[in-house]
């Protein structure tokens, strides 16, 4: 047994006298805190070599006798080792929650005749381009660490020989996703593949790689590429798996996944094991900094010191030269660039004729119950009841907002633009946009309006017929990480013109506005604040109770509801919901004996989202306590029958969601992203990180005695302060100027 003030650790599997022969070596064993540090990651060095474990395996017995339950976390580790020839020291370093590392176990070693030599070690110039980039992310989200710190971090992360694991017969299968990268949305890791066993049926999958959180994959999903090579495979015609686990804010890289697989005879056994490098498409990311050669040159001398330290040849000017190209390249590629030559465009000027004619083509990116596609109906709607002005709406996909449209006076026609959004240059985006286009009714057009950064083809759409264009923005991600699912990088440029095209590039938050400063230079971007509309609100109060609303709906009148309006989705986080209930189930039962309290989310949409999160209900046993319904045009009804409003956003631009709830007097938690922090105060709302499920059960929590003990005082603050920025008698008539602004800029 090893001990130390904070850890204790046996190596249960070892060379006797820690005398190794020549190849390789397993070391296996469990470690456990007393002190409740958690392990985040483990490895052990032979001399100047890291070799990365497999850590955080089930270990029956040991879990349920420290733990007093099963886990996680879980306490087993394995590391496969092969020490060269004359190596004399072998180290065990584990880390915790808080990133450090820590030495818990050093012995002499000895080595047998015929172990291979010591592998050339990597050399400073081969690992400066793929290091610098993540030094900066990792000093940007940790800015009080010492950069040499974080860059030996980076190095020994980088030097580690990393331990994988695949299925072992009478298992077979295959990990396809994540492999060296891993893509993560909104705080969750996708991961795909398929695994069958010859003798048992397989009764569950699971996978983490927060050391805390084990989430169930969705599996026996048809598989028809199986066949070929494993013809006599029982259940290889429903061996596929997918799903996503939660990836921590913090995970350092490479970062490891495990998938573990129960059978019916009640064994657990791990599938996989992989490291990976976490690959952010969307949802919070540590930036890069601004461009700067100073920025480039610190982080380079700092991993330059840490290489050094490490013993790596540092290598002479003809091999670090163009290193250091290819680590700016890198850098430049995706650092933002410096903010400060943003110019917002002049006051709106008054117009010459407030009741000509005004032709307006309203182009959304979707015609779904959704807060982008409301946020231009009701514009639309305001400006088609101008004196002069009609509307007609292009979508390149249908929807059950068409009939809103429709039914408002407001035509509605459906386009193909596929075939320009899957070009792979800018010319044969251009001419696939021309054809999709041509039909429009551009010679009774006045102005286009496109809704979202992802109507941005409408507005070269609009340039090549010689019309003016407002691009209204509601995104608050970088274009490149924003677009790389979806675009070719060739066409990158082409959203950017977009902004610097457009007559006007209309913000509702300055947050948002923020993150395209660099592409402001024109001075035609415009911050106009959004609306609400709070007579309809009122009423609607005054005509709707909410018993009522809540029998239509089949809810209990008498229950306490906690609401999530929003898209199922993973951008609203409503897998973060979900685990912030399961954290307040138990406490919440003794704090309101007798009171049944329901969490629910409305906007569930079918999907391989929503099958997680009922899933994750299931094995959760919250079926009672958190309840879906689906996309609807009723949405003020939940707004009504709700007594706690929450929003799990990982990335908003100013959601109307918070806007109507506040009008609604509705008690709220929400995440602090983006523009929320622009709309709403911390006395007049709780607010909490995103993707933080303690902090969001701690203010469910804090709400829920608010509501109890009947204190307005958040709501009523709430509503007054929303009312008096936001009232659309104010707000709606300032874009109606700006659309005929815009249109007399022809």
């Amino acid at each position: 047994m090893i001990e130390t003030p904070h850890w204790q650790c046996d190596i249960e599997v070892r060379p006797a006298d820690w005398r190794f022969p020549a190849g390789k070596s397993w070391i296996a064993g469990w470690l456990w805190s007393p002190q409740n540090r958690l392990t985040t990651d483990l490895r052990l060095w032979i001399d100047g070599r890291p070799f990365l474990a497999i850590w955080g395996l089930p270990k029956p017995g040991l879990d349920e006798r420290f733990l007093h339950r099963p886990g996680p976390p879980y306490l087993g580790f394995t590391i496969l080792v092969e020490p060269h020839a004359g190596a004399n020291l072998l180290r065990l370093e584990v880390r915790d929650q808080t990133n450090q590392w820590t030495e818990i176990f050093r012995t002499g070693i000895t080595v047998a005749d015929g172990a291979p030599d010591c592998p050339p070690p990597k050399s400073f110039p081969v690992l400066l381009p793929d290091l610098l980039s993540p030094l900066l992310r990792l000093h940007r989200s940790r800015p009080a660490a010492p950069l040499a710190a974080l860059a030996d971090e980076i190095v020994s992360g980088a030097l580690g020989e990393p331990l994988n694991s695949l299925p072992n017969p009478p298992f077979h299968g295959a990990l396809e996703e994540p492999r060296d990268s891993g893509w993560i949305r909104f705080g969750r890791l996708s991961i795909t593949g398929w695994l069958a066993h010859r003798h048992h049926k397989i009764t569950r999958i699971t996978a983490m790689v927060d050391p805390l959180q084990e989430g169930a994959l969705l599996h026996g999903i048809k598989r028809t590429d199986v066949d070929g090579v494993f013809a006599d495979l029982p259940g290889r015609e429903t061996s596929a798996f997918v799903g996503h686990v939660d990836l921590p804010a913090d995970t350092t890289v490479p970062a490891m996944l495990k998938v573990f697989a129960e059978l019916d005879n009640g064994e657990k056994h791990l599938a996989f094991a992989q490291r990976f490098i976490p690959r952010v498409i969307a949802g919070a990311d540590a930036v890069l900094p601004a461009l700067s050669r100073v920025t480039f040159a610190r982080a380079a001398w700092a991993l330059r010191g840490s290489a050094k330290r490490h013993g790596l040849p540092l290598g002479d000017w003809a091999a670090l030269k163009p290193a250091l190209a290819a680590a700016w390249s890198a850098y430049a590629a995706e650092a933002p660039a410096q903010a400060g030559r943003a110019r917002l465009a002049p006051d709106i000027s008054p117009v010459k004729d407030a009741s000509s004619p005004l032709r307006i083509l309203v182009v959304t990116h979707n015609l779904n119950f959704e807060g982008a596609p409301w946020f231009i109906f009701e514009l639309a709607r305001h400006l088609a009841a101008q004196p002069g002005t009609t509307v007609r709406v292009v979508s390149p996909q249908d929807g059950p907002m068409r009939e809103v449209f429709t039914k408002a006076g407001m035509p509605v026609d459906v386009i193909d633009v596929g075939p320009a959004l899957r070009a792979k240059s800018p010319p044969d985006f251009q001419t696939a946009l021309a054809a999709a286009t041509a039909a429009l009714p551009w010679s009774t057009t006045d102005l286009v309006i496109a809704n979202t950064m992802v109507s941005f083809w409408a507005v070269h759409a609009a340039k090549q017929a010689g019309k003016p264009s407002l691009l209204y923005v509601h995104e608050s991600a970088a274009i490149r990480r924003f677009f790389e699912p979806l675009l070719a990088p060739a066409l990158f440029p082409l959203v950017e013109d977009a902004f610097r095209s457009a007559t006007r590039v209309v913000f509702t938050a300055d947050s948002s506005r923020k993150v395209f400063d660099y592409l402001g230079d024109r001075a035609n971007f415009a911050l106009l604040p959004s609306w609400v509309d709070a007579t309809r609100v009122d009423t609607f109060v005054a005509a709707h109770p909410s018993a009522g609303l809540r029998r239509k709906h089949g809810l209990d009148p008498a229950a306490i509801l906690v609401v999530n309006i929003g898209s199922v989705c993973e951008r609203k986080g409503q897998h973060v919901f979900i685990q912030a209930v399961d954290l307040l189930k138990s406490e919440l039962g003794f704090t309101y004996p007798g009171r049944k309290i329901q969490f629910v989310m409305v906007g569930a949409r079918p999907g391989l989202y929503l099958e997680t999160l009922k899933e994750e209900i299931a094995r959760l046993s919250l079926g009672e306590q958190a309840l879906f319904v689906g996309e609807t045009g009723e949405i003020f009804d939940f707004y009504q029958l709700a007594d706690i409003f929450v929003c799990t956003s990982f990335e908003e631009s100013f959601p109307r969601v918070l806007l109507e709830s506040a009008a609604f007097r509705r008690l709220i938690v929400s995440t602090n992203v983006n523009g929320i922090a622009e709309m709403i105060k911390p006395d007049e709302a709780w607010l909490t990180p995103p993707g933080d499920r303690y902090r969001l059960a701690e203010a469910i929590k804090l709400a829920l005695v608010a509501h109890v003990a009947g204190d307005r005082s958040r709501p009523e603050k709430a509503r007054a302060s929303i009312l008096r920025k936001y009232h659309e008698a104010a707000s709606l008539p300032r874009h109606a100027r700006l659309a005929r602004a815009a249109a007399e800029l022809r």
